[in-house]
């Protein structure tokens, strides 16, 4: 079963805005740290990532692939297309980001933390390594 060309453009479009409008939602919550609302938008991100992905490549029953790419090939769908990507391109380099702050405090806690209480000076003020497996982690006043 196909879909009129006008049809099809709208759930295209319609599709293309509301994936748009989750990123930049998540966009915004990336940018603010607000990492625990991100977490709490990816259903919804999944959701509608699916839902454009169907739309783009749908099953072997529908329209043949080049006649549905001039069907899909509006300067409307072009620009939204644009919009998409761009976004996609920011929401990257944003979640890499959160990754890497992450990733820095994570090793400031942990490994800092255990190289910290693993070796030092003893009180003969000689440098002692301690030797005894630490079993809880020590957070660091300075962090």
């Amino acid at each position: 079963m196909t879909r009129a060309p006008d049809e099809m453009e709208a759930l295209l479009l319609s599709s293309f805005e509301k994936v748009c409008a989750v990123l930049e939602k998540e966009n915004d919550l990336l940018a603010a740290t607000k990492l625990e609302n991100v977490a709490d938008l990816l259903p919804e991100k999944q959701k509608e990532m699916q839902a454009l992905e169907d739309l783009l490549a749908p099953g072997e029953e529908a329209t043949p692939p080049d006649e549905a790419r001039q069907l899909l090939l509006t300067p409307r769908t072009e620009e939204a297309a644009k919009r998409f990507g761009a976004l996609v391109r920011t929401n990257r380099k944003l979640l890499q980001n959160a990754i890497e702050a992450q990733n820095t405090l994570i090793r400031l806690i942990v490994v800092d933390a255990a190289q910290e209480s693993s070796t030092g000076y003893a009180a003969s003020g000689r440098y002692a390594v301690n030797k005894i497996e630490q079993t809880a982690l020590t957070l660091r006043s300075d962090v």
